[in-house]
This record gives C-alpha cells, sequence and structure tokens, in this order.
C-alpha cells in the first residue's frame, strides 16, 4: 500500500468517525440534556420572601416536635 492511499484511507476513517459521533450526538444530548429546567417542580425556596421561608420552616419544626412526641408516647408503652 502506497503511503498516498493509506493517507486517504485514513483520512475517510475520521470523516466516518466524524460523522457517526455528530449522528449519536444529535440523537443523545435532546434526550439527556440536563440543562432543560423541570416545568412542574416546584417554586424554589430562594424565591419566596424570608417572612413565608421562616413561617414554613416554624410550622415544619413543630410538625417533628408533634410526631417525635408520639413516638416517645409509643416507646413509653409496653404491651
Amino acid at each position: 500500500m502506497k503511503r498516498s492511499e493509506f493517507w486517504e484511507k485514513e483520512k475517510a476513517a475520521r470523516d466516518r468517525a466524524k460523522a457517526e459521533k455528530a449522528e449519536g450526538d444529535g440523537i443523545y444530548w435532546p434526550i439527556f440534556n440536563l440543562d432543560i429546567k423541570n416545568p412542574s417542580a416546584k417554586q424554589d425556596f430562594e424565591h419566596l420572601p424570608p417572612e413565608q421561608l421562616a413561617d414554613d420552616i416554624l410550622q415544619k419544626e413543630l410538625r417533628i416536635a408533634e410526631i417525635m412526641r408520639e413516638i416517645k408516647e409509643l416507646l413509653g408503652r409496653k404491651p
């Protein structure tokens, strides 16, 4: 095989590989693009007013304390 034939085959193989990669990327990236936001996601906390954030946190902490009291009562009972 002559050197020029080798380089021609090498260039053809590289061009074919580039075309196949571009075709694969065209299929893969639109499916797995993680930069797109979830349209059904809940509103982020960072966009809520500070007063509402504090109220939400307090309500959750109170609910946790209530559940912990119930658990302690259940653990205190002996069958």
